[in-house]
């Protein structure tokens, strides 16, 4: 009997260990704070300037 709760005691823990990674990966992965969310805007923002940049040089022939 002992043996049996033993093995249902370690079967829970790692059950518990598995979820508590893949919260933790999960949060690492898809969870955004504003800080993030706001770094990811103003990437977006210069990259379509950039664009914008780069269109207008190759009107003007500077860009090949």
């Amino acid at each position: 009997m002992r043996e049996r709760i033993e093995t249902i005691l370690l079967f829970v823990s790692v059950v518990i260990m598995m979820v508590w990674f893949a919260m933790t990966v999960w949060c690492d992965l898809f969870h955004k704070d504003d800080e993030i969310i706001r770094q990811e805007h103003e990437r977006e923002a210069r990259r379509l300037e950039r664009m914008e940049m780069i269109k207008q040089y190759e009107k003007e022939g500077r860009f090949k």
